[in-house]
């Protein structure tokens, strides 16, 4: 009985693979009866692929923002098509398409594309807090899944810096692409002065912000006609020379506050309003939205101090009207509450975000990983032997002119990369011609200044939460109207009377419940800041 049952089993199991040997054989007929043609239906393993692999079959084309900073030349082409834009489509092999947006209305501009379903793949900022805003408003999507599946290089560098995911993690994932700033992108606002001016009065440079009052004086008087202070970014320097910026928030006895409600404020509108008052600032700046009134009273030998970006192309303008003008750069001066640096960038430098409504993440993973491995050395350089040669692992421009009218324009392509810089690098990068090497000189003179002095952040990423975020919209335009009224106006209007007004404006948008936000989410995090 045992054999026959045996028997009876191995039968039914070759019935049972004949079936299968001809099932599978029919199914290798097409509609028409012929056997070894393909069929309508795919495979059982491709279409499992398929379901795992969603984007394997869809084009890889990916488009991307860009701040259009309107430096592309005419010959060169355009910020959507020229020579470096061929170089990311033939070099990634990803159809890559660039969307600009104005940078002075960058954020305007995106968000009314995001409204009408407009906006690229990829959307990229400076700004954490404007990604923070997209997040919670739904416009984009996490990746930590896409960065596991599709990513080698980029997975690699954010394990090699972990302490970037604090910043790109937003609601416990990963919302955003980024790797660390060089030194170079570190160091954003900057102090100049003229020392020969200062000679000619036998001064020394102040460190102090009484001395910074002293000093101008001191050059409205030699030098009538000339405007003693100019600069686009003056009040944030004010204000971060205080520790009181109105973009940040502070630790204040154990609580987060923020800048523009805190007592030091008032001083920093109080010393804004004096250099008005004394007439050691341009009657103008107010108005001077697109700084152009400042930058000729500088490049034309007409002011002493510049309150502006640590680099900048105002000096070689300068050096060519003025050749005997010695401009200098200025260390971060000390208040009554001490000494704070001027504005410095946090470490991660630019945050490049998928839009929800993406086709083939597949693709953008691609793409930043061919961008962050290699493909950003040449946008930050140009081509070798054409716009600079190697010497020692330093890219040495070959003609500055040619580099800026050919190349400068595409740094910004390379949203990510692997940058390190350091301040004498400079001097070997500028072209070997005197005044390219005389201003290099001076740009690793300020880096150096700029850095000495740590910019006052006591977190490393300010709080992002829509109670916030909707605040800052009307509260940062309060600010400047306040500021601008108290500082052009007579003595009833001083810094504690704008401080008073700051602080009702801040109750009356909700600053109470902003304030009790932060302050739960500081903390929840703070044993994670480093």
């Amino acid at each position: 009985m045992k054999s026959l049952g045996n028997m009876k089993g191995k039968m039914v199991l070759v019935l049972s693979m004949m079936t299968v040997l001809l099932a599978a054989a029919c199914s290798n007929e097409s509609k028409d009866g012929v056997k070894g043609q393909a069929t309508d239906k795919p495979a059982a393993s491709a279409t499992a692929n398929a379901v795992q692999d969603p984007y394997s079959n869809l084009p890889k084309k990916v488009s991307i923002s860009m701040f259009d900073r309107g430096k592309v030349s005419s010959d060169e082409g355009t910020y959507e098509k020229n020579r470096w834009v061929d170089y990311i489509r033939k070099e990634s092999g990803i159809d890559v398409s660039i969307v600009p947006v104005p940078r002075a209305q960058s954020k305007d501009k995106l968000n009314v594309l995001i409204a009408s379903n407009q906006a690229p793949d990829l959307i990229w900022e400076f700004d954490r807090s404007y990604i923070g805003k997209l997040v919670t408003q739904g416009a984009l999507q996490p990746i930590n899944e896409y960065i596991e599946k599709y990513s080698t290089s980029y997975k690699k560098y954010l394990k090699e810096n972990p302490d970037l995911l604090p910043h790109i993690t937003f609601d416990g994932k990963i919302y955003a692409a980024v790797t660390k700033r060089p030194i170079t992108a570190v160091a954003n606002h900057g102090m100049w002065i003229r020392q020969d001016w200062l000679d000619e009065l036998n001064l020394k440079a102040p460190t102090t912000v009484d001395e910074l009052i002293t000093v101008a004086q001191a050059f409205k008087n030699k030098y009538p006609g000339t405007t003693p202070i100019v600069g686009a970014n003056a009040s944030d320097i004010y204000a971060a020379l205080y520790g009181a910026m109105n973009s940040q928030w502070y630790v204040e006895d154990g609580k987060l506050k923020y800048g523009a409600t805190l007592d030091r404020f008032a001083d920093v509108i109080s010393l804004e309003k004096k250099l008005f008052s004394l007439g050691l600032v341009d009657r103008e700046y107010f108005t001077d939205n697109n700084n152009q009134r400042s930058n000729q009273l500088w490049t034309t030998g007409k002011a002493g101090i510049m309150l502006g970006q640590w680099l900048t192309p105002l000096n070689a303008d300068l050096l060519k009207n003025v050749p005997n003008a010695n401009p200098v750069p200025l260390e971060a001066v000390s208040t009554k509450y001490g000494k704070y640096g001027v504005y410095q960038e946090a470490s991660p430098f630019i945050y490049v975000a998928f839009n929800k409504n993406m086709k083939n993440p597949k693709a953008a993973i691609e793409y930043l990983d061919w961008m962050v491995d290699k493909g950003w050395y040449p946008l930050l350089n140009g081509e070798k032997g054409v716009h600079y040669e190697d010497i020692n692992g330093v890219a040495k421009r070959l003609n500055m002119d040619k580099y800026n009218k050919e190349v400068a324009y595409a740094a910004e392509y390379a949203v990510l990369r692997q940058e390190v810089v350091k301040p004498e690098d400079l001097v070997l990068q500028a072209a070997s011609d005197p005044l390219s090497q005389r201003v290099a000189k001076l740009d690793a003179k300020a880096l150096e200044t700029a850095l000495k002095v740590n910019f006052r952040r006591d977190i490393p990423y300010q709080p992002n939460f829509d109670e916030i975020n909707v605040i800052r919209t009307s509260f940062d335009t309060f600010i400047k109207e306040i500021r601008a009224e108290a500082t052009t106006q007579g003595e009833k209007y001083s810094g504690e009377w704008a401080l008073g007004e700051i602080r009702k404006e801040w109750a009356r948008l909700g600053g109470a419940k902003a304030e009790e936000i932060a302050n739960k989410w500081y903390q929840d995090n703070k044993a994670s800041f480093k």
